[in-house]
Parts: structure tokens; C-alpha cells; sequence
């Protein structure tokens, strides 16, 4: 059976280990070296083999209040890269504190996903699904089912239960998959049992247990923040991305502002050509929207592929921004532009295509970020506004996603401004 849940640990709890005993050796008889102050800077966080894949707001603001207290951080001593304690790092960084206690081990790099995994096993627990699809890549990474229970702590039976589930749920495209899971899930709350759903729909029952189980997660999220917030405005802040989507996804962002999108503009359809991990989809899904979603992940090119044959209320657009991060090596991949000039034209060939599916009243909504490259800044918000293709409604500030990451990042001798915001544009028909 799963870990269940456990209640926060207080400060005076937080210096207890959190990672299990070595063995004893020689040198020191209680199995771990001593910890070693150690520059921040000297250490690499290789999110690759971090299994939480993001960071947890509550342990952060517990960690805050004692600092003095925390464990050290575990690091494999050749590579220096971090195996536990993110996010006691990120609370040094905040408070401007340049060194942290460190335990260095020896950990092989094929080892360092399995051995964060283990370490992490007495913090605050890893959502299941994230779990899963770190047991999932350790088996492709060739560990045996034995060793997997050990370092998840699990038996060996729920891990082949786990695996097994992953493995038919892989066989088809992400889409294909959630739509098959929502499915299932609309039987339910049809009032079909689990069962019945799961036979109905060929998804496994665990599958579907799972689902149900994060669908009534992600409701109350929903419910929570819908009741916090005093309605949107022109400046957006959200605490964390939310559960929807994958947090291990680079530059996915938080489904609040979806929430917010749909609660605002009401729309019946909706449709995402740069779906990602899927957040747009599930959010829709959650709220009863309807949404198409593609992808160049799942074959779908927004440049030359053809598009849906019908119209949307909304389109959401998150493209890759420029410069920035490299997804693929697809020609057509945005964040494969040499130049700005190159970047812009495939940014209104886009734009060009996507208003071509808008209903008369609906809205094209474009969540992008401006850039830097060699000292040079790229407003590419207001070049977008200024293509005039569609009348722009509105214009909204969201503090990105990366902020956190930005401010403390080491770009170099080079000073600058680092760029904490995202823009929303949002464009509406030209009949209303």
C-alpha cells in the first residue's frame, strides 16, 4: 500500500536525519562523513534526478523559520551533484547565505535518481503519480524490481503492480490517454462503478482509483483559489504551478492562470497548439470545458500541419520563448529560431493560423516572456502587439514561473536586470 500522508514536522523535528544510515566504516563509525560548509556555487542541482520535480510551498515556509536546524544537504562527492535538499538550498539562497552544511557520499551517476529517491523517502512524501514515473525511468534505466521496492520503500509486488499500470499507459500518446482516463472518470460521476468504468474505457482500475482521487486534489485547489482571489486583474502572482501537467516539464506553466482565464471569458472550446505536459487540457477537463489540445511532441506542427476543422471561443498559446530554452530539433520547432528576425516570422505564421480558428467572439490568449542575448534585450511582447492582426483587449504582468530560479542564478561577470514577468496578451475578434 501507498505511504499515506504525514503531518508537517515541527522545527525541533527537522534536524533529525531525513536520509537512511550507511553502513558504518572505518573513519566514521555512524556511518556518514562529517558535514563540510560548502559554497552554494560549488554544488549542481540536476533536476534530471530530483524525484519531486518541484518544490513544496509548505515545506519552504517551515524551513524558512528555523534554518539553523536543518540536516545537511547529501551531495555525491565526484560530481558535486545535489541528491537531497532542495529545498533547503533554495532557503540559503533566499536568506543570501553563500555556503550550506554538506554530507558528500559516493553515488555512481546511474545511481543518482535511485539514491534521491531513497533519501527522500523520510521528507514530505512525493505525490504518487510523481513517484510512479520516477519508478517507471528507473526501470528503463535497467534496476531490478528488488531494488526499486528498496529505495521507494514499497514491496516488490507494488512495484510490479505500479510498473505494469505505467506500461499500458505509455503505449499511447499523452492525450490519448488522459482522454481515455477522463473518460472513465465521467462514467463515474455518472454514477457507473470503478469497474464498469474501467472496463468500459480499457483503462486499468488503479489507473482510474488514481484519477479519481487527484480529480477531487485538483477540485479543491480550484475551489480554494477561485474563493481566495478577489478576480483577475492586471497583475498576476500564483504560489506554486499547481497539479496539473508534469512539474518535471520545462516551461510549464501554473493551471491558476488557466482557472482564472476560463472563470473570466467563459468559454465553450477551447483549443492549445503548444499543449506540453497537458495543463491546458486538464484544467478544461476539471471545468468542464471542452479542449482540443496538440503538440509537436505528439506530431502536431503548428506551421504546416493541418489544422482542427472547426472554431474555438478560446485559444491559449504558450510558445517557446526566444532566447530560450532548446525542446527539440525539429525544423519548425520555435526554439530552434537563429535569429530574432527568424523567431517573429514564425511567431505571425503562427498567430496568423490560430486566428483563423476563432469564433467571431472568442479570444486568442498568448503567454510569453521577452528575452536577452549577448547584452541585447527583445521586447517580444510589444512586437507581437504590434503586428496588428487582431484588436488587443488586455494586457496582463504575470511573475514567471522562473522567478525564483532567475533571482538567484549566476548569468556571469556581466551585470543586468534579470527578467522576473511573463506577459498575457489577449486578443479578441475582430466582429463582435
Amino acid at each position: 500500500m501507498d505511504r499515506q500522508q504525514v503531518p508537517p514536522q515541527m522545527c525541533e523535528e527537522l534536524s533529525a536525519d531525513r536520509a537512511p544510515r550507511r553502513a558504518p566504516s572505518a573513519d566514521h563509525p555512524g556511518g556518514d562523513s562529517p558535514a563540510v560548509l560548502t559554497p552554494l556555487d560549488a554544488l549542481r542541482q540536476d533536476r534530471s534526478v530530483w524525484p519531486r520535480g518541484d518544490y513544496d510551498e509548505a515545506a519552504l515556509a517551515r524551513y524558512r523559520e528555523c534554518p539553523d536546524q536543518l540536516p545537511p544537504v547529501r551531495v555525491d562527492r565526484r560530481t558535486r551533484v545535489v541528491l537531497d535538499g532542495y529545498h533547503r538550498m533554495k532557503v540559503h539562497q533566499e536568506l543570501g547565505r553563500p555556503e550550506i552544511p554538506v554530507i558528500f557520499e559516493e553515488c555512481p551517476p546511474h545511481a543518482h535518481l535511485a539514491r534521491s529517491l531513497e533519501l527522500n523517502l523520510h521528507g514530505t512524501p512525493i505525490p504518487i503519480l510523481q513517484r510512479n514515473r520516477v519508478l517507471a525511468h528507473l526501470s528503463q534505466l535497467g534496476f531490478t524490481q528488488t531494488e526499486m521496492a528498496k529505495v521507494a520503500g514499497l514491496t516488490q509486488e507494488r512495484v510490479s503492480q505500479i510498473l505494469a499500470a505505467y506500461r499500458v499507459d505509455s503505449m499511447e500518446s499523452q492525450s490519448e490517454h488522459a482522454n481515455r482516463v477522463w473518460d472513465a472518470l465521467r462514467l463515474v460521476d455518472q454514477g457507473r462503478s470503478l469497474r464498469d468504468a474501467a472496463r468500459a474505457t480499457g483503462v486499468p482500475k488503479s489507473t482510474v482509483e488514481r484519477a479519481l482521487r487527484e480529480a477531487k486534489t485538483r477540485q479543491e485547489c480550484i475551489r480554494r483559489h477561485l474563493q481566495a482571489r478577489k478576480g483577475l486583474t492586471s497583475l498576476l502572482r500564483y504560489p506554486d504551478r499547481g497539479p496539473w501537467g508534469e512539474a518535471r516539464y520545462f516551461g510549464n506553466c501554473t493551471g491558476y492562470l488557466l482557472v482564472d482565464l476560463l472563470d473570466y471569458l467563459q468559454p465553450q472550446s477551447v483549443f492549445d497548439p503548444m499543449e506540453g505536459s497537458g495543463t491546458t487540457s486538464a484544467v478544461c477537463f476539471d471545468l468542464n470545458v471542452a479542449c482540443e489540445g496538440r503538440d509537436l511532441r505528439s506530431g502536431f506542427d503548428l506551421l504546416s500541419s493541418p489544422l482542427p476543422d472547426r472554431l474555438f471561443d478560446l485559444i491559449f498559446w504558450h510558445p517557446p520563448y526566444w532566447p530560450g530554452h532548446h525542446y527539440s530539433n525539429h525544423p519548425n520547432d520555435f526554439s530552434n529560431a537563429k535569429t530574432e528576425a527568424d523567431f517573429l516570422s514564425r511567431m505571425k505564421m503562427g498567430f496568423e493560423r490560430l486566428a483563423s480558428l476563432m469564433t467571431p467572439k472568442g479570444h486568442l490568449v498568448i503567454l510569453i516572456g521577452d528575452g536577452r542575448k549577448n547584452g541585447v534585450f527583445y521586447p517580444m511582447h510589444s512586437q507581437l502587439i504590434q503586428c496588428g492582426l487582431l484588436p488587443l483587449e488586455a494586457v496582463l504582468i504575470k511573475e514567471g514561473d522562473h522567478e525564483r530560479r532567475a533571482r538567484h542564478f549566476q548569468y556571469g561577470p556581466t551585470p543586468f536586470i534579470p527578467t522576473l514577468h511573463e506577459y498575457v496578451l489577449i486578443f479578441r475578434g475582430k466582429t463582435r
